[in-house]
C-alpha cells in the first residue's frame, strides 16, 4: 500500500483550529454528459425532472436502472458492484447487525486500531470504485457514522479524475499534470467539520504567502512543497456522534482553457459550502483559501477551478477510506478507529439523501 505522508507545519495557530494539516494521499452506466453542456450550469441544479433522484426512488429502489447513475451499492450483497477493499474482516467488513444499517439489513464497517497502527504508521481501511463510464459532472452521495469518540482520519473519502491511465494513489507533494488528472479528498478535520483537501495542476504552493515557491518570497519557508490545497466552509455545525448522517458531494471539471469548475458539499440536504467562480469571498494565504477564522480577509471572490487542461480527464474514481497516521492519531483516541457507511449513490444529477417513504 502506497501512504499519504504528513506535510511540514506551515501556520500555527488558526491553521490548526480549521484542521489544515496537510499531506498526500495513501474507486454503472449512465449518459455521459458533455463538458459544453455542463459547464455553465450550478451544481444545485436540479434533473429535467424538477426532482432529486431519491424522489423518484423511494428507499432507493430502482436507482440502479436510472439512466443518470453510475453506481449504486448498499452493501445487502456483499461487496458486490465494488472494485476492491482492503482485505481482512478486522479492517473492512460488511455486516448486519440487527438494527444497525441504515437502510436495509447491511452496512460497511471500516476499523483502524491502535494495535494495526503499532505494526504499520500508515493504515488505511478503504473500499472503491472505478467507475465504468468517467464523466466530467458528478454527484456522490452517502450516509456515514462515526462510533463513539472515533478520532477523524488523517485522510477520509477520495474522489479522482483524470485520463484512463492515470492514477492519485502515492502522489503526496506532487502536481499533476493538467492533462493527466487531478483529485480530491473530503476530509473529516478538528471539531468534527468538513474540508476540500485538493490536488489540481494550478494549485498553490504552501511555500510562499502568494502561492508560489519563490525562494525569497513574502513568508518564505524555505522550502518547496505542494501539498493538498485546503478549503474549509464558514459557519458550519459539527456533525453528530453515533448517528448515521448523509452526506452528498457534488464536482465540475473545468471547461478546458476556463476557471469554471467547482465543489460542493450538502450534508443532510442543506448545503455545507460551495466553491465556484464568483463564491465563496475570501483570502488566499500560501495553500489555503481562507474564508473564516484568524487569517480571513474579504480580499476576493473565489475564482473556481481550473481543473484540467485536456477534455480527456474526467471523474472516474471514489474511495471510502479510514487512513490514519500513527504520528497524527490523538493521544486521548480510542483503542478502535470505527466508521460506518451505507446507501452510496454516484450520478451525472443531484440524488438527495435516502427516504424509505413518499
Amino acid at each position: 500500500m502506497k501512504f499519504r505522508s504528513v506535510s511540514l507545519l506551515v501556520l500555527a495557530g488558526a491553521f490548526f483550529a480549521q484542521g489544515l494539516v496537510g499531506c498526500g494521499d495513501s474507486s454503472g452506466a449512465g449518459s455521459e454528459p458533455t463538458a459544453s453542456t455542463t459547464a455553465l450550469l450550478p451544481l444545485d441544479s436540479l434533473p429535467e425532472s424538477g426532482k432529486l433522484l431519491r424522489d423518484l426512488h423511494p428507499g432507493d429502489a430502482g436507482m440502479d436502472s436510472n439512466p443518470n447513475v453510475l453506481f449504486h451499492g448498499d452493501f445487502e450483497h456483499g461487496f458486490d458492484g465494488w472494485g476492491w477493499h482492503t482485505p481482512g474482516d478486522d479492517r473492512v467488513a460488511v455486516d448486519s447487525v440487527s438494527g444497525g444499517a441504515h437502510g436495509g439489513k447491511a452496512f460497511l464497517r471500516a476499523r483502524v486500531t491502535r494495535a494495526h497502527l503499532a505494526s504499520d504508521p500508515y493504515v488505511s481501511s478503504q473500499i472503491g470504485r472505478e467507475l465504468a463510464q468517467p464523466v466530467p459532472r458528478i454527484y456522490w452521495r452517502f450516509h456515514a457514522k462515526f462510533v463513539g469518540a472515533t478520532a477523524t482520519p488523517h485522510h477520509w473519502v477520495r474522489m479522482a479524475a483524470g485520463t484512463p491511465g492515470f492514477q492519485s494513489d502515492g502522489l503526496a507533494n506532487t502536481v499533476p499534470a493538467g492533462d493527466q488528472g487531478f483529485w480530491f479528498d473530503l476530509d473529516a478535520r478538528r471539531g468534527d467539520l468538513f474540508a476540500f483537501y485538493v490536488y489540481w495542476y494550478k494549485m498553490r504552493s504552501g511555500r510562499c504567502n502568494d502561492g508560489t515557491a519563490v525562494p525569497g518570497c513574502a513568508g518564505d519557508q524555505g522550502t518547496t512543497y505542494h501539498y493538498g490545497n485546503n478549503f474549509v466552509p464558514a459557519d458550519q455545525e459539527a456533525f453528530p456522534r453515533d448517528r448515521w448522517f448523509c452526506l452528498e458531494i457534488g464536482a465540475q471539471a473545468n471547461t478546458v482553457g476556463e476557471s469554471d469548475g467547482s465543489l460542493a458539499l450538502w450534508r443532510d440536504d442543506s448545503l455545507v459550502g460551495e466553491y465556484k467562480p464568483g463564491a465563496p469571498r475570501g483570502r488566499w494565504l500560501r495553500d489555503n483559501f481562507f474564508t473564516w477564522g484568524e487569517y480571513y480577509r474579504p480580499d476576493q471572490d473565489f475564482e473556481g477551478f481550473d481543473f484540467r487542461s485536456s477534455p480527456s480527464v474526467l471523474f472516474k474514481k471514489i474511495v471510502l477510506d479510514a487512513y490514519y497516521q500513527e504520528n497524527t492519531l490523538a493521544s486521548d483516541a480510542p483503542d478502535t478507529q470505527e466508521i460506518l457507511y451505507d446507501d452510496v449513490v454516484v450520478a451525472t444529477t443531484r440524488i438527495g439523501c435516502r427516504r424509505d417513504g413518499p
